[in-house]
């Protein structure tokens, strides 16, 4: 049985998402590399915001849109709620995503009545003054802990579904020969699994 476009897009959908929540713990888990004792983070390290921002966009993804063939715009998880005793967490990465991390607002969030951006003047003596943003701070231990707890439940939402989409076209991925081949998202007769003919350091459309 030749798989549904439809099946083909939630293996698309389930196999990034899964890929991007593991991205966000690992990032998430290299926070404590970075400096094992958080009461010393400064704004000031680059490398401590690096992997905030880059756990908070990676996390993000999944609920945000993106497009499928033919220019199909969907959210991945959409309509899947966090564990009630995580949704501030999970609210509070999207807001910060949002916000701050994908790109600044000078407004509110909805439901906040300030903004963390802000422009800071310094006011010198010397009659000279300097213009500074803020700065990502960092992030608090019950928010780590509840975002690397979020990644774990969506993970395993994915694996959940992937499995069963294995399991259903199991004989069909089994008619190809060993070997890597490209998931194609396509309507019927075209091919839906096609090899894998990219090379490293070749561009992918070749």
């Amino acid at each position: 049985m030749r798989a549904a476009v439809e099946d083909l897009q939630a293996i698309w959908l389930f196999t990034y998402s899964r890929s991007l929540l593991l991205d966000a713990k690992n990032f998430l888990a290299e926070l404590r590399e970075v400096v094992p004792d958080l009461d010393k983070i400064t704004p000031e390290s680059l490398r401590y915001r690096a992997l905030v921002e880059a756990a908070v966009v990676s996390y993000g993804r999944p609920f945000t849109t993106c497009f499928l063939p033919p220019k199909r715009k969907v959210v991945p998880l959409a309509g899947v709620p966090p564990p009630q005793h995580l949704a501030e967490f999970h609210d509070n990465a999207l807001i910060l995503r949002d916000t701050m991390v994908g790109h600044k607002d000078a407004t509110p969030a909805k439901g906040y009545t300030a903004t963390p951006n802000i422009v800071v003047v310094r006011i010198y003596p010397d009659d000279n003054f300097s213009l500074n943003a803020t700065m990502l701070g960092r992030m608090e231990p019950a928010m780590k802990s509840g975002l690397g707890e979020l990644c774990n439940y969506f993970v395993k939402h994915c694996e959940a579904n992937l499995s069963r989409l294995r399991k259903h076209y199991l004989s069909e991925f089994m008619k190809h020969q060993p070997g890597q081949y490209e998931l194609v998202i396509s309507e019927p007769p075209a091919d839906w699994l096609i090899p894998f003919r990219t090379k490293h350091g070749e561009d992918y459309r070749e």
